[in-house]
């Protein structure tokens, strides 16, 4: 696996920051992400999200199944333009199985759920992907079965 993007956003005020922008690994992402960091911006905040914008399949989004033993997830999918038009099919692995979706959609992942990857195989209208969870900025998480060999040396 290639080595993850380094993130980091800018603070102007106690309670202001910029965003900086980063590029994804993933081929469908094809315009810079952002996200709000949690306590690498703020200390104490726990909220983190990441946005990215979708226009192109893709084979893979996030991980290998796993699970969040102590916190909870949301994923969130739905139209660019218009955020109820969704002209997609996705498959996406939620509580060990996958789930066949052509809606704007948003899923609650409790702690110890399994989840992901998110499979993106048809894209006619782009779309925006909201990943969010609460927590420190270093969150662990378990694989599901086996670690896979790409993830044997990744930092979690």
């Amino acid at each position: 696996m290639s080595e993850k993007p380094r993130m980091g956003n800018l603070r102007h005020e106690s309670n202001l920051i910029e965003f900086k922008p980063w590029n994804s690994i993933h081929k469908s992402i094809t315009m810079p992400m952002i996200t709000a960091m949690g306590e690498r911006d703020f200390p104490g905040s726990q909220l983190m999200l990441g946005f990215a914008y979708i226009d192109k399949p893709e084979d893979e989004i996030g991980m290998a199944p796993h699970i969040h033993p102590d916190r909870d997830q949301w994923i969130f999918l739905f139209g660019a333009q218009n955020f109820v038009e969704f002209d997609a099919d996705v498959e996406f692995y939620l509580d060990d199985e996958w789930r066949k979706i052509d809606y704007p959609f948003y899923a609650y992942i409790p702690a110890g759920m399994s989840h992901e990857p998110l499979k993106i195989l048809r894209v006619g209208k782009p779309l925006i992907f909201i990943d969010a969870r609460f927590g420190p900025a270093e969150w662990p998480l378990k694989f599901v079965g086996d670690v896979p060999e790409k993830y044997k040396n990744m930092e979690h």
